[in-house]
């Protein structure tokens, strides 16, 4: 059983990670500088791969000389439903395995 809520955890936790490194991604690319340095390379290479499944089909709104990526909010949002639905989905199999 401890096994179970140690995997379970651990999974928690990864996909927590997932999310803080989505949210940084965001932040640090309100900032040029920020976004251009090691740290918001290497993020992005984390982040790009699940965010170009939205940009592919969801361009920026034009908002005067601006561009509001609406894809990243959408992905976001997404992403925590996936999130509670991988949780809620692996608790229910665990649950059954250790029964």
């Amino acid at each position: 059983m401890a096994f179970y809520i140690t995997l379970y955890n651990l999974i928690d936790a990864l996909l927590a990670v997932y999310g803080y490194i989505l949210i940084a991604t965001a932040i640090l690319s309100w900032v040029p500088d920020l976004a251009n340095s090691q740290l918001g390379r290497i993020l992005d290479s984390i982040t790009d791969p699940y965010l170009r499944l939205f940009r592919r089909f969801i361009p920026p709104l034009h908002l005067g000389g601006l561009l509001l990526d609406v894809s990243f909010i959408v992905a976001v949002v997404v992403y925590f439903f996936l999130r509670e639905g991988v949780l809620s989905v692996l608790f229910a199999v665990l649950g059954r395995l250790s029964a």
